[in-house]
């Protein structure tokens, strides 16, 4: 197994590179977006809860791999698009990504959670907060995707989920949307006991597999779907 990070700006040749070394090794060639603590880099290795998991699945399904880190869930998805990886992790499912790949079993559940300033009296799902409300959610992700389906106003997509609490305790916006353990993950507990949590929807977190690489390996999709589930057993 192979890990590599990149920045956006690099990603194309490298990336070309990457998948071309890759295919001539007969690796599979994954795809990862910063987003800690599932992925996110220290002492330049790339770690977190998604690398993990992804070690365990593919090592017993006897697929060797390289992961490739990107700076977003937008980034990860256009590589995916463009044909320059075989998979993305970890991923909700939606109907963009399903054009591009086949998605696995959930590795985990991913909660999807609002947080306000203590004491905040907040309706989540009434019009007047929908329309008036300005909420930060994290850039490229399916929680952002999600607010604008159901119609509530966006004011602030960083990258980074202690952005949006400082935005939040500042009161520059209203309520953050975001993955529960995204969002855990950058406070520590005496920021956390700052604001309250409603979980709103909770979703399967797995792994998508593109449509031309199950092509060329159609054996693989089943090795890794059992894989997952052994692992989900111990």
């Amino acid at each position: 197994m192979k890990i590599i990070y990149l920045g956006f700006l690099l990603v194309m040749p490298l990336l070309i590179s990457a998948v071309s070394f890759a295919q001539k090794q007969h690796e599979m060639s994954l795809v990862s977006p910063y987003f800690p603590p599932y992925t996110y880099s220290t002492q330049q290795q790339v770690v977190g809860i998604g690398p993990e998991l992804i070690k365990r699945v593919f090592d017993h399904a006897k697929i060797p791999y390289r992961v490739t880190m990107v700076v977003d869930y937008g980034a990860a998805v256009h590589v995916l698009k463009s044909k320059l990886a075989d998979g993305m992790f970890l991923a909700s499912q939606n109907s963009e990504r399903d054009a591009s790949g086949k998605f696995t079993l959930p590795l985990v559940i991913n909660k999807w959670s609002w947080y306000v300033v203590k004491g905040a009296k907040t309706d989540f799902s009434s019009q007047t907060f929908k329309s008036r409300a300005g909420i930060g959610t994290i850039k490229g992700t399916n929680t952002a995707k999600w607010l604008v389906k159901n119609a509530y106003t966006i004011v602030a997509q960083p990258t980074e989920a202690t952005v949006l609490a400082a935005m939040l305790k500042s009161g520059r916006i209203d309520a953050v949307f975001i993955s529960e353990a995204v969002f855990e993950h950058a406070l520590d507990a005496i920021e956390l006991a700052d604001f309250v949590k409603v979980v709103e929807i909770e979703r399967p977190f797995g792994i998508y597999i593109s449509h031309d690489y199950l092509k060329r390996f159609p054996d693989s999709f089943d090795k890794i779907n059992q894989s997952i589930e052994l692992l989900r057993k111990n």
